[in-house]
């Protein structure tokens, strides 16, 4: 069978002994007869106490349980002592020319049990939710609240995660305003967030006065202004003129970007004047984090008016949907606020933003849609963060093993 199982599911298809007895035989070809498993262990071997029979010999002693061979080199078990008690390295697949020799030089029997697994067995396992996470056909023997837990946890390494060691608030606030960017060009937030990296945000504010010079950098920055037809409204004339004087006054230059097609109210000119009229609302950045917004402000009357240069809406432009607000709020304005509030010491402010995080209703991503399909669904969109950074850093990675959820099945 050339399917390669997560390590997990190995310890539990060993302890509960999900295999054909009759087929287990060792690469050397001896028959294996299990009288015991023998018990989990936290540090050290996988499984100690263990009882049994290679080839006709009885033993009692430890087992390693990875899934190939070269694994006990790559973990270094073969220069540590408190492996010298393995009697049996169980993996999943193993060539015949495999070879496990303990810091004594000994040579520990290799157990394949791939040949010993039914199809059957492995189906209701693992192939189930074979795409998804190590533990997916395992999920539902574990309490839903055991999951809850889980995902508030990894919902906590995700905010700390998201933020490295700034080295003052400037470069917390640029962070800050980079997410920002990217959360308003959902789904092209890529090209938002280079925008807010050539434009940076100490240079914005400074140099930008009023709604009109913000709009100019951004949409001129963006690319948005180049090549456009001549003015034939005064906004039109003032902005160009903007953008012109910011130009030659501080260097700032258009990017070359492309833009997919969006639908009107969702375009790049109407998004980032939005951003431009958020951030105009506000005269310290810190002032947005301090105070989440309950809505975003209109645009200035031109973008209400156009969704592109000269463009005019068929209707006027409508209240963003409550969905653009939304996932700001859990991208930017929660994430950033709740580490700004902490690292100044209003950790009761903080609180209340963590407790507004957590009365959002849940993200509807492929993460979330994976682990409602096979464990349990999120409650709030704080726990559909965490569902994100458990997936990164310990399911796709397959660190079941440090895993609370992994812990815990392994006890089952």
């Amino acid at each position: 069978m050339a399917r390669v199982v997560p390590e997990l599911l190995l310890h539990w298809i060993w302890q509960k002994r999900l295999y054909e007895s009759q087929a287990l035989r060792t690469t050397a070809g001896d028959p294996v007869t299990v009288l015991s498993p023998g018990q989990p262990a936290q540090e050290g071997p996988d499984f100690i106490h263990a009882e049994v029979r290679i080839g006709g010999i009885r033993w009692v002693g430890a087992v390693e349980i990875d899934v190939t061979p070269d694994k006990w080199y790559a973990h270094a078990h073969h220069q540590r002592p408190q492996y010298r008690s393995v009697v049996l390295h169980v993996v999943w697949e193993a060539a015949s020319a495999s070879l496990t020799v303990d810091s004594e030089g000994r040579e520990v029997p290799i157990l394949p049990l791939s040949s010993a697994v039914g199809e059957s067995q492995l189906r209701d396992l693992y192939l189930r939710g074979e795409g998804a996470f190590p533990c997916a056909g395992l999920a539902r023997m574990a309490p839903e609240p055991l999951w809850r837990d889980l995902y508030e946890k990894w919902a906590e390494k995700r905010l700390l995660a998201r933020h490295a060691v700034y080295r003052g608030e400037g470069e917390l606030f640029q962070a800050f305003w980079e997410a920002l960017a990217y959360s308003f060009g959902v789904p092209q937030g890529e090209n938002f967030q280079k925008i807010a990296k050539t434009l940076p945000v100490t240079a914005f504010l400074r140099y930008t006065e009023g709604l009109l010079d913000k709009e100019a950098a951004l949409l001129g920055v963006a690319g948005l202004l180049e090549g456009v037809t001549s003015p034939v409204e005064p906004y039109e004339e003032m902005l160009l003129g903007r953008w012109s004087y910011l130009q030659r006054k501080h260097g700032w230059r258009s990017m070359a970007l492309r833009w997919a097609p969006t639908r009107p109210a969702a375009s790049p000119w109407i998004r980032l004047a939005r951003l431009a009229a958020l951030i105009d609302s506000y005269p310290r950045l810190a002032h947005l984090l301090e105070r989440i917004p309950d809505k975003l402000p209109s645009p200035s009357p031109y973008w209400c008016r156009h969704w592109a240069w000269q463009k005019p809406f068929s209707h006027p432009l409508r209240t963003p949907s409550p969905f653009l607000l939304r996932n700001i709020r859990i991208n930017a304005l929660y994430p950033f606020a709740i580490f700004y509030l902490r690292s100044t010491g209003r950790v009761m402010e903080a609180l209340d933003i963590l407790e507004a995080f957590r009365n959002t209703p849940p993200e509807s991503h492929r993460y979330a849609a994976m682990y409602a399909r096979y464990a349990y669904p999120a409650r709030s969109a704080w726990q559909t963060q965490g569902q994100i950074q458990l997936w990164r850093e310990a399911c796709k990675t397959q660190r079941c093993l440090d895993c609370e959820m992994g812990k815990y099945l392994r006890q089952l």
